[in-house]
């Protein structure tokens, strides 16, 4: 199980460049299909969400709906 932020689609570039945005881990932060496939790719199997959260944050403009808590459950052999 794991737990991290993810991205509903691109972010807006003012945002992947502001140190308050990667401060919070927003700026760093993967598109959900992108950080899923990272999962798979590194050998776990049944990779699946359990739980998420989107928020409504506001970082050098609007990023409603863009930002979301997942709680991940994969498995590897």
């Amino acid at each position: 199980m794991v737990s991290d932020l993810v991205t509903e689609g691109e972010l807006p570039e003012e945002v992947r460049k502001n140190f308050d945005a990667w401060a919070s881990c927003i700026g760093g932060a993967l598109e959900k299909q992108q950080y899923l496939e990272g999962i798979r790719k590194a050998g776990f199997k049944d990779v699946r969400i359990v739980s998420e959260n989107t928020y409504d944050i506001n970082v050098t403009g609007e990023l409603k709906g863009k930002i979301t808590s997942v709680h991940v459950e994969a498995y590897k052999s």
